[in-house]
């Protein structure tokens, strides 16, 4: 089974290749401007390139990667592909992605040639890039359906990715999603001046502290817990990766 459910960067997969000296075509995201941290970086895709079929939906997912960088819209054929890019997006080790960016030709297990558009190409912060086709959660563990993955990801170059995972939004626990959840909406805000200074109180506290000692230490309030979700998200401050955000949260400053 393919998944990744969210205590390590590593991603199952169903053939890989060792990471290559290519140069990505996707590369880290664009930092927000100070002046106008709100504005919306468009997706490279038009509206009406999405979707396979009459009932595909099509909506936008806007977040930031990173509480620095400029706010990302991403077009999704469906739920599902927003879902598992907000998951994706809260992980340190993910440093950029963009949606239906790939094409890979292959021959089928049925002999014919053909070709699919990748979900995701995601860009991790080790150089791997990994390519992820988004499907719900039944299908993304039909063994017929992994079988055909591990076809494709055969004949994958590794100038292309290094790898293909499948994914649905319960392939990540439960508390990894909730998790998620708080980052996105917290690194949606901008508020470098509290990042900052809770950054700064939480290198001056002993090496593991809770949340509650560290929002204290900060004095600043609200201010203080939603910096603190963006500074785990991007991998500055630590936890375990399932601990949710809760007033005893042990953490500790990232070496």
């Amino acid at each position: 089974m393919l998944y990744h459910d969210g205590t390590s960067g590593a991603y199952s997969h169903a053939e890989g290749h060792c990471p290559t000296g290519r140069v990505s075509k996707i590369g880290p995201p664009l930092l927000a401007d100070p002046d106008h941290p709100f504005l919306v970086h468009r997706s490279h895709l038009q509206k009406m390139e999405l979707g396979k079929s009459r009932g595909s939906s099509r909506l936008s997912f806007v977040t930031r990667l990173h509480r620095e960088a400029v706010l990302q819209e991403f077009w999704c054929a469906s739920l599902e592909e927003a879902e598992v890019q907000k998951n994706l997006a809260a992980n340190p080790g993910v440093l950029n992605f963009k949606e239906q960016f790939t094409r890979l030709d292959f021959v089928g297990l049925d002999g014919d040639e053909s070709y699919t558009k990748i979900d995701i190409h995601v860009l991790l912060a080790s150089g791997e890039e990994v390519l992820v086709s988004v499907k719900y959660d039944e299908k993304a563990r039909r063994s017929s359906y992994l079988a055909e993955i591990a076809n494709i990801a055969s004949q994958c170059s590794p100038d292309v990715a290094d790898r293909i995972v499948v994914l649905s939004r319960y392939s990540f626990h439960p508390a990894w999603r909730d998790c998620a959840e708080k980052i996105h909406y917290a690194r949606r805000g901008w508020d470098p001046e509290s990042d900052r200074i809770v950054l700064e109180a939480a290198n001056d506290l002993s090496p593991r502290f809770t949340l509650d000692r560290l929002i204290e230490a900060s004095r600043l309030d609200n201010r203080a817990w939603r910096a603190v979700v963006r500074l785990i998200g991007d991998g500055d401050i630590r936890k375990h990766p399932l601990d949710r955000f809760e007033s005893g949260l042990v953490c500790e400053v990232a070496a």
